[in-house]
């Protein structure tokens, strides 16, 4: 049984090696700039796409509250939030769009010119996406919100095409020395005792789209130091807290009806 999992996971292992490409070795966007002369014409889609995602990574990491993210988290949430575009088949339209992104790209890394620009992003997003169909999606990293010091930030996206407005949650779980990319509000499937109890205190009560109050529990408390506490966004109506330890699973704290005091959820008799 062990030998039939570990040529599993060797497998497995194998199999996202490949699924980067052979560029998802590079994790400096300098260092893949100096390989273009080495790329064959087959290589050239997954090649700038690698690029894109490094420079976008690199240049969030540029910004004072996020210096102290490590690039690799930065690096996969602009994949998440960036995924490679999955058609290869272009129109004659977006073959000239590539061709002309190309010529300036080949410039840049001729020249040595490794100043992240607009320029630089422009040209690679022209490649990466010529046909505008997947990158219409911007994160704004001045307007990234930094929920809990070094652990939990918020970023806001914006679709250039539909002005659709998103927000990311990215949850870096230190204990794990691992990120991933979260859901602020509890999922009604995966956490139906919470759902039955602010049914209960407020079968009215509707989540608000904005951005919410993140804090930690007590670090003098073993029993409260892993949890992250969260109140929605203060709209003048009723209101909760939450709390949870994954993300995943949510407990209701307390409670507050529209112009009364907030009152603590009692815990269930056993």
């Amino acid at each position: 049984m062990r030998r039939t999992l570990t040529i599993f996971f060797a497998l497995l292992s194998i199999t996202f090696t490949f699924g980067q490409g052979k560029f998802g070795k590079y994790l400096n966007s300098k260092k893949l700039a100096l390989t273009y002369k080495t790329v064959k014409d087959n290589e050239k889609d997954d090649y700038y796409q690698q690029f894109y995602w490094l420079a976008k990574a690199e240049q969030l990491k540029t910004y004072p509250h996020l210096k102290d993210v490590k690039p690799k988290v930065l690096y996969e949430f602009v994949k998440k939030v960036n995924p490679q575009n999955p058609t290869k088949k272009l129109d004659d339209r977006g073959k000239e769009l590539r061709a002309t992104a190309e010529l300036s790209l080949n410039q840049y890394f001729k020249n040595k010119n490794f100043e992240n620009n607009n320029v630089l992003m422009l040209n690679l997003e022209t490649y990466c996406d010529p046909s505008q169909g997947e990158y219409f999606t911007k994160v704004d990293p001045e307007k990234i919100k930094e929920l809990v010091p070094k652990e939990l930030f918020a970023f806001n996206s914006l679709n250039k095409k539909t002005q659709e407005e998103k927000t990311y949650y990215l949850w870096i779980n230190k204990k794990k020395d691992d990120f991933d990319i979260v859901d602020i509000i509890p999922q009604e499937k995966e956490n139906k005792a919470f759902y039955a109890r602010l049914k209960q205190y407020l079968p009215s009560y509707k989540f608000s789209k904005y951005v919410p109050t993140v804090k930690k529990g007590t670090k003098t408390d073993k029993t409260d130091v892993d949890f992250y506490y969260i109140m929605p966004f203060e709209q003048n109506t009723d209101n909760i807290e939450y709390k949870t330890k994954d993300f995943k699973t949510y407990e209701l704290s307390q409670y507050r009806k529209a112009g009364e005091e907030w009152k603590g959820v009692e815990k269930p008799r056993k």
